[in-house]
């Protein structure tokens, strides 16, 4: 790829079909003005794929700003992406374009869109639309901002079950990137380990390592919930704690036992079954998907006495919203000894 290609986005990318394509993709679109919508399990790098797009764009000498929707409180993403015109009568905050005017040719960055409310999508949809009629004004200075949006879920299915809305979901979905996950990328994974592998050293000022063969087969085996993040995570950790010049299956930390391949691959078909589907399955698909509540209650059950929602949440693959979500379907309390990460 390009020359200017940063250390991480190296790391993310391989040589799968899949990922050879969205690299041809990036370098049509990223010169373009064009919206693009980010699909990716968490941990796949999707924040990374869009700031590399902003990277290698004409506005890459301007402003990337960036809007996690998953952690500030609504009223702040609210107020950063839309502004407010209070209507004194009825009492209606009208969204107002003064806010974007400020940030007028930079790149407007939305992580997990997925996950703003109805409410927070309605206002959303119709700032693009004031956008859109304010730019066919011609008395009027057009309003230049790129959209990327990123999200952990298919955004057609979650319309389909009436969790997104379907007018923002056309606005934004001009050019869809979808990354697989890192268990679906064959020897990807050996690859994006090795380079881990060599930035971790010198990151801690280890002699260069090597994989040994056993935790080669592991590293191709495992099932990689976490994905990217997950597999750079265990190699830094590896490094630190490794004295020799080989990092053995032992030094990884991963569960190697069958209950546990088991488990994950259990957590993908919850999350493709139950998280987003689109209501419309037969039979066979709703005994597996009933299945699938039950091993979630159960993995809760049993672990929620040692681990804090956050970090039940990362071991299902699903964010925190999904996992408070199914405790109130399912009607699973927590234990009253239970602390959050703060």
């Amino acid at each position: 790829m390009h020359s200017d290609q940063s250390p991480v986005i190296d790391q993310l990318f391989g040589e799968c079909p899949a990922i050879q394509s969205i690299c041809k993709e990036i370098k049509l679109i990223a010169p373009t003005d064009c919206t693009v919508l980010v699909i990716g399990e968490t941990g796949t790098g999707k924040s990374l794929i869009a700031e590399y797009i902003f990277q290698l764009s004409h506005r890459a000498d301007n402003t990337l700003v960036s809007i996690n929707c998953t952690t500030p409180p609504e009223s702040k993403i609210e107020a950063e992406i839309f502004g407010y015109n209070k209507k004194i009568l009825t009492g209606y905050n009208e969204p107002s374009l003064e806010q974007l005017g400020t940030i007028n040719g930079a790149t407007l960055l939305i992580d997990e869109i997925n996950e703003l409310t109805q409410e927070a999508q309605a206002h959303f949809l119709e700032v693009l639309e004031l956008i859109e009629k304010r730019n066919l004004n011609a008395e009027k200075p057009a309003l230049d901002i790129r959209i990327i949006a990123t999200s952990q879920h298919d955004l057609m299915r979650l319309v389909k079950k009436n969790k997104f809305n379907k007018r923002l979901y056309y606005h934004l979905n001009v050019i869809n990137i979808c990354i697989p996950p890192i268990r679906k990328r064959g020897e990807d994974k050996i690859r994006i380990a090795e380079k881990l592998l060599i930035e971790s050293c010198k990151k801690h000022s280890k002699p260069i390592q090597e994989l040994s063969r056993d935790a080669v087969n592991k590293i191709s085996e495992y099932f990689w919930p976490g994905n990217f993040r997950e597999l750079r995570n265990v190699i830094e950790r590896s490094v630190i704690l490794s004295e020799s010049n080989k990092l053995f299956i032992s030094m990884l930390g991963l569960d190697s036992t069958e209950k546990n391949q088991k488990s994950n691959s259990a957590n993908a078909r919850l999350n493709e079954h139950i998280d987003t589907g689109d209501g419309s399955v037969n039979q066979e698909q709703t005994n597996k998907a009933l299945s699938l509540e039950d091993y979630f209650q159960q993995f809760v059950l049993e672990n929620q006495d040692h681990m804090n929602e956050t970090e039940l949440a990362h071991k299902l693959g699903i964010s925190r919203k999904c996992l408070w979500e199914r405790r109130q379907r399912l009607g699973i309390p927590k234990p009253k000894h239970q602390h959050e990460l703060k």
